[in-house]
């Protein structure tokens, strides 16, 4: 609804009204009739009030569509954005936290991660290992290690295929939510797609974040490996050469004589 414009100026409808009232006055008056006498100043009061009320009554319904419209507005502001990729970026960061949590032969807790590193990649030059290094035993131990290296890369491979599997999906989810920012209808629309949208990118970082460390586990277990692959060596020469006699001349009888 628009307010009543007042097209014309207290002064012109002054004017219009005293034109009409002497219009109708000579139009009527009777024969040989006595001219009544107007009473010019209070018609003009009359005219003026009438003027002055009509702008009041315009002035107040403009107020109240310009309260109409403050609050649509706010019904808009408050309006909830009815979009939300929130549960499929919760599915997939769960996802890739049970892959992190998958991990064989290295873990990525503290604790259990310190006795699985002594038990894979044992000292072989202390004073412990000198005496009780066996080829079978170094065997084992260079399997354990090569089988810890593979669980380790295979296990890069697989975050990083579940990351690039998500890829298409966050694409999509972008381009929903940048959609629904862009026709937002209200602040607060604004704000939850604006919202999400850090969420989005939190979770891709979070993905990132994962297949460096996932990446640096395999690379460090590939070191360590080897480093135990030379250290195992120098353990399985010691045992053999012994302590720098390899072979010490005894006299044996041969057919129940002294030896030549």
């Amino acid at each position: 609804m628009t307010p009543w414009p007042l097209k014309q100026s207290s002064k012109q409808i002054v004017g219009a009204a005293l034109i009409a009232a002497a219009f109708a006055i000579m139009s009527t008056r009777p024969a040989r009739a006595t001219v009544p006498v107007i009473d010019f100043a209070n018609l003009t009061q009359n005219v003026l009030t009438a003027a002055r009320t009509l702008e009041e009554v315009n002035n107040q319904i403009t107020q109240i569509q310009q309260g109409i419209s403050m609050l649509e507005n706010e019904a808009r502001n408050l309006t909830s954005l009815p979009f939300s990729v929130l549960t499929e970026l919760q599915s997939s960061m769960g996802q890739i936290d049970q892959l992190m949590g998958q991990a064989q032969s290295l873990t990525y807790n503290v604790q259990p991660v310190q006795a699985q590193f002594q038990q894979l990649y044992p000292n072989y030059q202390s004073a412990n290992f000198q005496e009780n290094v066996t080829q079978a035993g170094l065997l084992a131990d260079a399997n354990a290690r090569w089988q810890a290296s593979v669980n380790t890369f295979q296990h890069t491979m697989e975050v990083q295929s579940q990351i690039v599997a998500s890829i298409p999906s966050d694409q999509a989810d972008l381009s929903a939510l940048v959609g629904q920012s862009q026709g937002a209808v209200g602040a607060l629309q604004a704000i939850q797609a604006s919202n999400q949208l850090l969420a989005l990118q939190a979770r891709q970082l979070s993905a990132t974040q994962d297949l460096i460390a996932a990446d640096a586990r395999a690379q460090a277990a590939n070191a360590m490996q080897n480093a135990e692959v030379r250290s195992a060596a120098e353990a399985d020469w010691k045992r053999f050469y012994g302590n720098g006699v390899s072979y010490t001349p005894t006299p044996v009888n041969v057919f129940g004589g002294p030896a030549p």
